[in-house]
């Protein structure tokens, strides 16, 4: 398994957190995955969700409620 650029992030769910110079902060967590033609992509933020933890709760009851939803990925190439 590779090492994630942000500790804090899992599969599908990435941290954004911008750097403190940066005119305009976000701070949150990012759900983004592929099912079937459909993308699928949220931003669950620090802010909104009341905090780190309750964004990343969030982010994940999301997640698992997607995949659940929507069909299986289908891997398409060489075999």
């Amino acid at each position: 398994m590779r090492k994630r650029p942000n500790p804090d992030s899992e599969a599908n769910i990435r941290r954004i957190d911008t750097k403190a110079r940066a005119k305009k902060q976000t701070h949150g967590f990012q759900v983004h995955f592929l099912r079937g033609n459909e993308i699928v992509t949220k931003m669950f933020s620090d802010s909104v969700y009341g905090g780190k933890q309750a964004a990343r709760r969030a982010a994940r009851k999301f997640k698992n409620a997607a995949v659940r939803r929507l069909p299986r990925r289908k891997f398409v190439g060489f075999k």
